[in-house]
């Protein structure tokens, strides 16, 4: 068209528009300005300015310009665009800010204003979000995802997508717009934007998305993407109607830079072999299908097979990634199937990753998780799963593993809360050692099975706890991952506080590759001030001792455990806790088939006496250790059947001290007697017993007395002395007194009274039966 012609067509369009426009007074401006009711906003949310029911009488289009009048002191504000008519902005204060809308024809214009006051809530509770703008080539049907909205008020929440604007001559149509997931067909290169509008009682919310057609590939092979993506950009499902086609193929490594790439439902990428997505620091990943059983998102090899390309890699920390429906396979050239770096908020659910050389998902020391729920992970090669200690609580059960152990990396639960382990169908291979502290407690129920590596340990100290809770036909299981005796260190639990760490229905194997604390090697070993229960535990296959427990201040409950196969003593305890071991623990097959008791501190009870019942099995007892001497500064009851093997040079003392008043009674049983011996088992190996205290309940009755009286070169010895310094006396009854050093008894002449005797047998006495000095 000439410029003659072009201006012959304005002009008779002004008079046309005059001419219909002219009254008694003149023309008539066919404008009215809309800038939509006054609103509310948050802080950290866009708000939406919306001039669309502005009108021109004439039925042409018109201008719009959005202009800020008013805003509160220091506020900031970032605007969409000034020139259309719906625009977007978001506030950096709260108060009343004020726009006004300039709408203009030809040589017309009007305007009105709009007041949207921000509020200072965080999470408001009917919040429309639209999704990302994004640029995508022209096909069948685009995804509308407006399920990241917020609406939590109670109420019910009506949805509506709109198309605002779109190319000239565009028919393009919306399918399913009254639901969240909606669908977008478009027929035309150009921009088009939708508006969501959720409607809750009187709370409205609007949102809008602006996505950009650009022209798409003529022909069926995949599209391909080879190099860095520095620019946010959408990838669609391009062939639609084939959902095993590859929509787009990645020929080399790619990274995603300052930027966000969003995959949309359906879209499938393949992935030529050794390449990778790496999704850097400012880089930012979204690929969310809520269809994702039959919609996945599928990163692939071009030709299948374990390790055919590198993997995902995320070293995003700007944002959560929210993964989830998608499918990753053939990939572990590097070693995995996606990887998420120190510092990156993990979200990945309802997703596969299987049919991958390595580990399927290794999350590296550092990562968090935000959500990782109804995942499968299987038919990884090496493990499903590589995960820090510290975040294994923060799986769902829901999630799936199969084929390989969980590998736990980075030990340490330190953040003083309870951390549940979830029990998987898959074990757990624990890699470093699991430190447990700062008030946290790691609880592990039925069925739960951990292999720890070699020479690694499970520590429980400053205020922790374990508990164990298994149930007798799934119980709790932790062993070597090299499943032979010696092959980790063990459980050592110390200054509990009131922190109760129990152990119930579990299995403990293959420990005491080296001592975690101390001199020797155990499966379970209490420090100073640990609080334990430990109840049908079996301990078995261990290259120490099964448990050992000889620090100060400690707390032990055991009933019905079973320990066994042990190359040291199924327990090793100071003697202030023999009276806390079960009788029904039952030891067996051990190197040492006895329980040693340290008698380095004196056996002292305020309010009560202490008693050894010995155990169903008979297992003795053995004193030895730092102190090898039992020193008692109590009451204290020996009961019927119980064994105590003495070492040589060793003594029992009995005595008054710090205002306890001692006594010792052994009361054995016809054919169930009580016996204390020399390990040695020779004559005189061990001096005896001294009664130094005055007591009625110092009492001996169906006992036996062996390989006592060792000799001294300037004093008598016997089997039991009743001491004069200070005085002593003792009542025995049918007992046996056998292979003394020396005497039988002895007893001071002034003090032959304190000595009742009946029933007695002596034999192997090379001196008196009953020696009474002056």
């Amino acid at each position: 068209m000439s410029k003659f012609k072009v201006m012959a067509f304005w002009l008779s369009v002004i008079f046309a528009v005059a001419s219909c426009m002219e009254e008694n007074n003149g023309p008539v401006n066919p404008l009215t300005a809309d800038a939509g009711d006054a609103a509310e906003g948050f802080l950290g949310s866009s708000s939406l300015l919306d001039g669309s029911n502005s009108t021109n009488s004439t039925g042409q289009g018109m201008s719009y310009e959005w202009e800020l009048l008013q805003k509160p002191s220091g506020a900031e504000v970032t605007i969409s665009a000034t020139d259309e008519a719906e625009v977007e902005f978001v506030a950096s204060e709260t108060g009343d800010y004020v726009f006004q809308l300039t709408v203009s024809f030809l040589n017309w214009e009007d305007t009105d204003r709009v007041t949207i006051t921000i509020n200072e809530n965080p999470f408001p509770n009917l919040v429309a979000k639209a999704g990302e703008d994004r640029v995508t080539e022209l096909t069948q049907s685009i995804a509308l995802d407006g399920t990241n909205s917020v609406f939590e008020n109670g109420q019910a929440t009506t949805v509506l997508w709109e198309i605002i604007s779109k190319p000239d001559a565009s028919i393009a149509s919306l399918q399913n717009s009254e639901l969240l997931l909606a669908q977008f067909s478009p027929d035309k290169v150009g921009d088009y934007t939708l508006k969501l509008t959720l409607t809750s009682g009187s709370q409205k919310s609007e949102d809008l998305v602006k996505i950009t057609i650009i022209s798409g590939s003529s022909n069926e092979d995949p599209q391909i993407l080879n190099a860095d993506i520095l620019e946010d950009r959408t990838l669609t499902n391009v062939f639609v109607s084939d959902a095993n086609k590859l929509d787009y193929l990645v020929t080399k490594d790619i990274a995603v830079r300052s930027a966000k790439l969003t995959v949309e439902p359906g879209v499938r990428i393949g992935f030529e072999e050794g390449a990778e997505l790496l999704i850097a620091e400012n880089g930012f990943l979204k690929a969310y299908s809520a269809d994702y059983e039959n919609n996945p998102i599928v990163f692939q090899g071009k030709t299948p097979g374990k390790g055919f390309w590198d993997g995902i890699k995320i070293l995003s920390q700007n944002q959560l990634e929210y993964l989830s429906g998608i499918e990753i396979r053939d990939a572990g050239k590097l070693g995995y199937g996606i990887k998420f770096a120190e510092g990156v908020s993990i979200f990945l659910s309802n997703s596969k990753i299987h049919n991958n050389e390595g580990i399927g998902v290794i999350m590296e020391i550092g990562s968090t998780i935000s959500e990782f729920k109804n995942n499968q992970v299987f038919d990884n090669s090496t493990s499903p799963l590589q995960i820090p200690a510290r975040i294994v609580s923060d799986l769902f059960s829901e999630n799936q593993f199969q084929n390989g152990a969980i590998q736990v990396t980075e030990g340490k639960i330190l953040n003083g809360l309870q951390n549940y382990w979830p029990t998987f169908d898959v074990e757990y291979d624990v890699l470093d050692d699991l430190v447990i502290y700062n008030g946290s407690t790691l609880s592990l129920s039925n069925g739960a099975h951990l292999n720890m590596a070699n020479d690694k340990a499970i520590r429980v100290i400053a205020s922790s706890a374990l508990r164990i809770l298994g149930e007798e036909t799934a119980p709790v299981v932790i062993e070597g991952k090299t499943k032979e005796a010696g092959a980790w260190r063990g459980i050592y639990i110390e200054n509990s506080n009131t922190q109760l760490s129990s152990i119930i229905w579990a299995r403990i194997n293959h420990a005491g590759s080296n001592p975690i604390a101390g001199q020797e090697a155990a499966t379970i070993k209490l420090g100073n001030k640990a609080f334990l229960k430990m109840e049908r535990t079996v301990i078995d296959h261990g290259d120490g001792h099964g448990m050992e427990a000889v620090a100060t201040n400690l707390q032990l409950q055991m009933s019905g455990n079973i320990i066994r196969n042990q190359a040291g003593h199924p327990l090793s305890v100071s003697a202030a806790m023999v009276e806390y071991l079960d009788y029904m623990t039952v030891m067996d097959n051990n190197g040492f088939n006895e329980v040693a008791v340290d008698g380095f501190t004196a056996l002292a009870k305020d309010g009560g006496e202490i008693v050894w019942k010995g155990f169903a099995n008979q297992t003795p007892y053995v004193i030895k250790g730092l102190g090898k001497d039992l020193l008692i500064q109590s009451g204290m009851r020996i009961k019927e059947g119980v064994t105590i093997k003495m070492q040589p040079g060793s003594r029992i003392d009995v005595q008054n001290a710090n205002g306890r008043l001692g006594y010792l009674t052994i009361e054995g049983q016809p054919n169930i007697p009580v016996t204390i011996k020399g390990t040695e088992e020779s004559s005189g190996s061990w001096y005896g017993i001294t009664y130094s205290t005055d007591n009625t309940q110092n009492y001996i009755q169906y006992a036996e007395i062996l390989h006592a009286g060792k000799t001294m070169s300037n004093n008598f010895s016997a089997a039991i002395t009743v001491d004069n310094v200070p005085q002593g006396s003792l009542l025995i009854q049918n007992s046996k007194i056998r292979f003394s050093g020396q005497h039988g008894i002895a007893v001071a002449k002034q003090f032959e009274s304190s000595l009742r005797t009946g029933g007695l047998t002596f034999e192997g006495i090379p001196g008196s039966q009953i020696y009474i000095w002056e």
